[in-house]
């Protein structure tokens, strides 16, 4: 997800199952897995117990650049899960429950907690039972109070917590998939209490107060984001959900938006409509494939700077080679930090953008018989983390200046 979830969710779809059957009750942080390290994918996959919030620190420990949580659990202790949901949303991570998965009962206070939210699979709600499990009227009470103020830190609809507080606790009321898309649990998290279209000092659903502005729109069907700058002269910078930089020009006409980018000789235009759920992206054929999320003048600066970045990460790692990457960071200012107080011979340093967003910072590549002999050395001896790994840049999108010479 640029930010934030189209291939990754490809990728989660093949590989889930087998991470968990993989990964059994025996592994010490079961139900939570890593499912790719590289891209910052971890699940939690299996009843949420008093064991849980501790796999899942521990994760996050080996995960550093946890950005997306998979969600498969029939539910289990409510503090548990509120203690899991504190530290998504601190961590900014965005929830997922693929087709065919569930997220019931307690399952769903950590799903709301994400901040992108998408539910393919069922999604259920119920009250909460007592913790005790003897029906302590004060123990329900106090466990309900930290429930609802939970759900409202996580912006979650009052209409969804009415329908969690009529369903009796030996019930759950599992969503439908229309309920999922009137609630937006197919792309951001809602505005606070409140149904449609989020509040912006730009009308979303209107591309002639466009102008001067980036737009943000992510795919419905995976979730991922692309943007697109629209500047004043008439230029625009396109960066597709793949991570692809297209350049051209646009003009707005008939409350459309038309593109012309890079070699093509016609333009293309695509068309916003308001509805309920927010402001739906229409492409030239009359598709609904993606949701408008913002229109902001401040991400201008950030599409420019990713203009600059190289996007043919193989002159830098040749094939069969692999990068040796030491830290991943979600923003310049912090790689460059990690680089100035980690990392004191920069004389193969390179930075990579991955298509999750994060930087991975390489301080060399190695050959395939050299990978397990140097890092578990160098590991060993402390000169790089305990967490660094070898990536052959598949999943780098390009090259990222660190402004170190």
């Amino acid at each position: 997800m640029t930010g934030t979830i189209s291939a990754l969710l490809v990728m989660a779809l093949t590989v889930f199952a087998t991470h968990v059957s993989a990964q059994s009750a025996e592994n010490p942080n079961f139900p939570v897995l890593v499912i790719d390290r590289e891209e910052g994918v971890i699940a939690i996959a299996g009843e949420i117990d008093f064991r849980t919030p501790l796999a899942f620190e521990r994760v996050l420990s080996a995960v550093p650049n946890a950005s997306i949580l998979i969600l498969d659990s029939p539910g289990g202790m409510v503090h548990s899960a509120l203690s899991i949901g504190a530290r998504v949303q601190g961590l900014g991570l965005s929830t997922l429950v693929l087709e065919n998965s569930e997220c019931l009962s307690a399952c769903a206070l950590v799903f709301f907690a994400g901040r992108e939210r998408l539910a393919y699979g069922d999604l259920g709600v119920h009250q909460i039972s007592s913790p005790d499990g003897r029906g302590s009227l004060v123990a329900g009470q106090y466990a309900l109070a930290d429930v609802i103020e939970a759900l409202d830190k996580y912006n979650v609809p009052s209409e969804l917590i009415a329908l969690m507080l009529r369903t009796p606790p030996d019930d759950i009321y599992v969503l439908s998939p229309a309920e999922k898309i009137r609630f937006g649990l197919i792309g951001a998290a809602p505005s606070p209490n409140r149904l449609g279209p989020p509040s912006n000092a730009v009308d979303l659903s209107n591309p002639e107060t466009w102008r001067g502005n980036v737009v943000t729109g992510q795919l419905v069907a995976s979730g991922k984001k692309w943007f697109a700058a629209l500047y004043r002269d008439g230029t625009t910078t396109f960066q597709f959900a793949s991570g692809k930089l297209s350049k051209g020009h646009y003009y707005v006409s008939k409350n459309e938006v038309c593109f012309k980018l890079d070699q093509a000789t016609d333009y293309a235009c695509r068309r916003p409509v308001r509805s309920p759920s927010g402001v739906l992206w229409y492409d030239e054929d009359g598709n609904f494939q993606s949701v408008i999320v913002t229109v902001d003048r401040n991400k201008l600066a950030a599409v420019t700077q990713r203009e600059s970045e190289s996007f043919d990460v193989s002159d830098y790692i040749a094939a069969g080679d692999c990068a040796l990457v030491v830290a991943s960071r979600r923003t310049l200012a912090e790689a460059k930090n990690f680089v100035v107080e980690n990392v004191p011979d920069r004389r193969f340093l390179k930075g990579f953008r991955s298509n999750n967003g994060w930087i991975a910072i390489s301080i060399g590549t190695l050959k395939p018989d050299e990978v397990d002999t140097v890092v578990n050395d160098w590991k060993q001896i402390g000169q790089i983390p305990a967490d660094s790994y070898c990536s052959t840049g598949r999943k780098f999108i390009g090259l990222v200046d660190l402004g170190f010479e």
